[in-house]
């Protein structure tokens, strides 16, 4: 057995220890670690339970990565397995910290997907096929995504959302011929995620039907 001789809170980060085990330092700890261990003066430990504790301490610094991240914005499950993994994490503590994390509710699809999609529509203008497209890339499973596009673009017009984008080149766009114009502006609403359906009555409102339209 090995005996904890001293665990001192190190001067420049605070929220870190020096475990020294039979007179030698040991390594380097987070207080959470230390907490979690109950490590102290006199404490006797096992070469399990050291490496245990080590594994925590690798746990411990990949979970705070983790909310470092999150701090910063939602992030899907997916998305920060491929960062946490990224930056060097092992493949199966990433997996404990992100179970641990969806625990606490920190991590949860459904709530990142229902924030995405209300962005998607109310902020960037986005059609649902774009937003489906966001989602998809973040790794939201199909189901988790439709839901929360239906949740958001049933409550949105589609066709007026359609119709800001165009006002905003109306003007530019009708120095062009006319076909010039109504494919480059089919073309930006496509690009932005809107279906026919949407964008057919709003490039004939913006820019006028077509001659044989018109001629109907």
């Amino acid at each position: 057995m090995a005996l904890v001789t001293k665990v001192v809170q190190q001067k420049r980060r605070p929220n870190r220890s020096n475990v020294y085990i039979d007179g030698r330092f040991a390594f380097g700890c987070s207080t959470n670690v230390v907490a979690k261990f109950r490590l102290r003066e006199g404490l006797e430990l096992s070469e399990g339970q050291i490496e245990a504790i080590r594994r925590g301490e690798v746990f411990q610094e990949c979970f705070d990565e983790a909310l470092d991240y999150l701090g910063r914005r939602l992030h899907s499950r997916v998305e920060l397995n491929r960062k946490l993994i990224r930056s060097g994490g092992d493949e199966m503590i990433v997996k404990e910290v992100l179970d641990e994390l969806e625990r606490l509710g920190y991590v949860n699809d459904e709530r990142f997907a229902k924030t995405k999609a209300l962005s998607a529509a109310e902020h960037k203008q986005h059609g649902r096929r774009r937003a489906m497209a966001e989602l998809m890339k973040a790794g939201v499973g199909r189901q988790v995504a439709e839901k929360a596009l239906d949740d958001v673009y049933e409550q949105t017009d589609s066709t007026a959302l359609a119709r800001q984008l165009a006002q905003k080149q109306a003007a530019r766009l009708r120095r062009l011929d006319p076909q010039v114009a109504r494919r480059r502006l089919a073309g930006m609403l496509q690009r932005r995620g809107f279906d026919y359906d949407a964008i057919k009555p709003v490039i004939d409102e913006v820019l006028g039907k077509k001659e044989e339209d018109r001629n109907e």
